[in-house]
């Protein structure tokens, strides 16, 4: 069983403008609802790729009841913590045209203490029928800095591996907890290590630190220039992703996560769940949609993933961070 948890779930609209532009009134061509959230995006794509998957998280009032709703239709399963407010809503407008995509994000509900209380003791309960667990995403108003460090403390006391997938202040004290794999972008690894990527080469040197922290595997994602991983294990890789024709970069760091995730589940070596991982990022850029790609698409890309050792790397300018997944190069 692989747990999920999306702290910060809410509902995701997307339209689909081409030409986009402020201050003019449009139509969009494709609208989608979907219960959204780093989180849920994983599961939802661990599940497609047959892994059986469950998510928790903090979901209130109406909105609350279509996440769940929303999930389980697609057989996802959910065990939720209750809580008096509604979740966020979230927009993401793509412009295919243009390929550009404009987002606006809620900040997402106040959380009581209590419920902090809660949702600890129900993800110790879910960890007993744990054999993997992904943290993934931002916290609502309420919620501390040290929450994720907590939930890994407890995923090691109980002898179930977790993967950290956040960002600042949360990934600063979530590492503290020593997780068996974080994935930040080149903002995010910068942010935590205080020093400005400048290439694939510095990438690694600073993942590299992380490992030193006791952190096994430190997954760097680049987007289309592809994602670097150094390990305390199996050395260090560089992996190209596949061409694709990008749709939307939203959610691309959730797909890596959720293929490598479900590779490990399935009993894949390291190198081919980092592959899995790629191929998932890709097909998820190439979709309309958070989470919108398919078990099929994945599949058909993992092939077209090159890797190499690290080795066989050269060093060369790493691209700055334009959204979750996005990348714009520095000359190279």
């Amino acid at each position: 069983m692989l747990t999920v948890l999306c702290l910060n779930a809410g509902i995701d609209r997307t339209y689909d403008v081409d030409g986009f532009r402020a201050g003019v009134h449009y139509r969009p061509q494709r609208t989608q609802v979907h219960a959204g959230g780093k989180g849920i995006n994983v599961a939802r794509i661990a599940h497609r790729l047959d892994v059986e998957t469950i998510v928790s998280g903090f979901a209130g009032g109406a909105g609350g009841l279509f996440i769940a709703k929303n999930l389980r239709s697609e057989g996802v399963l959910t065990d939720f913590v209750d809580i008096e407010e509604e979740p966020r809503v979230c927009i993401n407008v793509v412009n295919r045209k243009g390929k550009q995509q404009t987002r606006v994000d809620e900040p997402g509900p106040l959380v009581a203490p209590s419920e902090v209380e809660k949702l600890k003791v129900k993800w110790n309960e879910l960890l007993a029928k744990s054999t993997c667990a992904v943290l993934s995403g931002s916290a609502p108003r309420g919620v501390p800095h040290s929450i994720y460090a907590e939930l890994v403390a407890m995923g090691r006391r109980a002898g179930v591996p977790t993967m950290l997938d956040t960002r600042d202040e949360l990934l600063a004290e979530g590492v503290k907890g020593v997780p068996l794999l974080i994935k930040p972008n080149i903002d995010e690894l910068s942010t935590l290590k205080d020093s400005p990527v400048q290439s694939t080469q510095h990438a690694l040197a600073l993942a590299r630190e992380v490992n030193k922290t006791g952190v096994s595997i430190v997954i760097v994602s680049m987007g289309g220039h592809g994602a670097v991983a150094s390990t305390r294990k199996q050395g260090a890789w560089y992996a190209t992703p596949p061409k694709v024709e990008v749709v939307s970069t939203v959610g691309c760091g959730d797909a890596m996560v959720a293929g490598f995730a479900s590779a490990s589940l399935l009993g894949r070596d390291f190198d081919e769940c980092f592959r899995w991982g790629c191929a998932a990022g890709a097909a998820n850029a190439a979709s309309f949609g958070n989470a919108a790609c398919t078990k099929e698409q994945i599949i058909d890309l993992i092939p077209q993933v090159k890797m190499n050792r690290v080795d066989e790397v050269s060093a060369e300018p790493a691209p700055t961070s334009d959204g979750e997944g996005a990348t714009q190069a520095q000359p190279l």
